[in-house]
C-alpha cells in the first residue's frame, strides 16, 4: 500500500480520550530559542485518529511513516473483530518497527497552538491552520 504520510520529526502520544475514542499523536513545534529550531519545526504536526478501536504504539516515535493496510496484512495477534463498521487499519513504521492503530479515520494537520491549549481543548473541534492529509470512512 502507498504511504499516506512520512516525517522525520519526533512524535509523542499526546492524548487519548476514551469517551470520544479519539487519539492525538503530536510532533511539537519548537520556539526560536530552542536547539534545532527552523521554519520546518516552527509548527506542531498533529495526527488525529477518531473512532479508535485498537492501539498498539509506543509513547514516542523518532520519524514516522503511516500507511493503510488490508486485513490480510494485519498481524495474526490482532483480532479481526476490531474491523467492524468499516474501520481502517493504519500501520505506523518507525526505526524499522511496525505498530498498528485501527480507527475510523485520520487527519494530519499543522498548527501553532500552544501545547497546553490543545490538550485542554482536544474535544472542542479546533481548526487546523493547514490540513496535510485526511482519510475518512
Amino acid at each position: 500500500m502507498k504511504d499516506f504520510y512520512t516525517s522525520d520529526r519526533c512524535f509523542k502520544l499526546w492524548a487519548y480520550t476514551l469517551s470520544h475514542s479519539s487519539l492525538l499523536i503530536r510532533s511539537e513545534m519548537k520556539y526560536p530559542d530552542q536547539d534545532d529550531y527552523s521554519e520546518n519545526t516552527s509548527y506542531n504536526i498533529d495526527l488525529e485518529f477518531w473512532s479508535v478501536q485498537y492501539i498498539d504504539i509506543p509513547s514516542s516515535f523518532n520519524g514516522i511513516t503511516i500507511k493503510e493496510i488490508t486485513s490480510k496484512q494485519l498481524p495474526k495477534r490482532i483480532s479481526l473483530e476490531f474491523l467492524k463498521y468499516n474501520m481502517k487499519i493504519f500501520e505506523l513504521q518507525s526505526k524499522g518497527l511496525q505498530y498498528y492503530i485501527i480507527a475510523g479515520g485520520l487527519l494530519v494537520g499543522k498548527n501553532r497552538w500552544e501545547n497546553q491549549d490543545r490538550v485542554f481543548n482536544y474535544n472542542s473541534n479546533l481548526e487546523h491552520e493547514e490540513i496535510i492529509y485526511i482519510m475518512k470512512k
